[in-house]
């Protein structure tokens, strides 16, 4: 059958092209080739497989770094919220204090937990924006990182789906929850601070805090001990502040959550 083929003219043809582009390819990625004063100039294929040596990306800077007052902080808004609480498992354990707070500032809690999820997930879906055009929120708190803690090259993998996330919340006021590491990551906080600014992104690795049985996730005292600082941090040092003072006795309802399953 091969031979068939090889002895039609039109496939010769279409044969040595290939031959030809292959060595090209190949030659492409040699060291250049001279005799005497004559240099054989390769062909730029190498080009389209490996960035160009006279570029270093050190880190991409995005348009909301570069405004004029980056640490600027609003006074505190003293209204009632509609506030989306949205990430991965993390915030299984959170929400129940979150839903303290809520309910002892007047604010409405809208809490939405993605088992298993990553920047990743909620980079290529429009999961937020859905659950933004359903709720309404007014304040959106994102509590994602701890399924990538040690991705490696994580800011070259995954530094277009923190870009789309923050697209989707567009003009909404966010803080972003940084996860509770309990190893030290490969990139994961770096690179999320990269896209936030320092008042909008609330640094939750340097916390020391008890884990359940699997060593990841706080404990409930834990939890609360860490919605705590949230808590604090976001009413005084934040660049949106907003009624979270701590409530002076024990609040009794419990958050309705949104439960999404993990992808595969």
């Amino acid at each position: 059958m091969i031979n068939k083929y090889l002895k039609n003219p039109l496939w010769q043809i279409v044969a040595l092209l290939i031959i030809l582009f292959i060595y090209l390819g190949l030659i492409s990625f040699l060291p250049d080739i001279k005799w005497g004063k004559t240099e054989l100039k390769k062909a730029e294929i190498k080009e389209m497989f490996e960035p160009s040596a006279d570029i270093k990306v050190d880190k991409i800077i995005p348009p909301q770094t570069l405004i004029d007052n980056p640490n600027k902080q609003e006074a505190t808004d003293t209204s009632k919220q509609r506030i989306l609480w949205i990430g991965d498992s993390m915030l299984e354990k959170l929400m129940q204090p979150a839903q303290e707070y809520a309910d002892a500032n007047g604010h409405k809690l809208f809490p939405v937990v993605w088992y298993s999820s990553s920047t990743l997930w909620y980079g290529q879906s429009d999961t937020i924006r859905f659950f933004i055009k359903k709720f309404k929120p007014t304040y959106v708190f994102i509590v994602l990182g701890a399924n990538e803690l040690f991705i490696r090259d994580i800011f070259k993998k995954r530094h277009k789906y923190v870009k789309r996330i923050l697209e989707q919340i567009d003009t909404l006021r966010y803080v972003w929850i940084g996860p509770p590491n309990w190893k030290d990551d490969t990139g994961i906080n770096d690179m999320i601070k990269t896209f936030v600014p320092d008042n909008q992104f609330f640094e939750s690795r340097n916390l020391t805090l008890d884990r359940i049985s699997d060593g990841a996730h706080p404990t409930k005292a834990a939890a609360k001990i860490w919605m705590d600082s949230i808590a604090r941090w976001v009413m005084h040092d934040s660049r949106y502040p907003i009624l979270l003072n701590k409530p002076d006795k024990k609040i009794k309802s419990r958050p309705h959550a949104t439960l999404l399953q993990p992808m595969y």
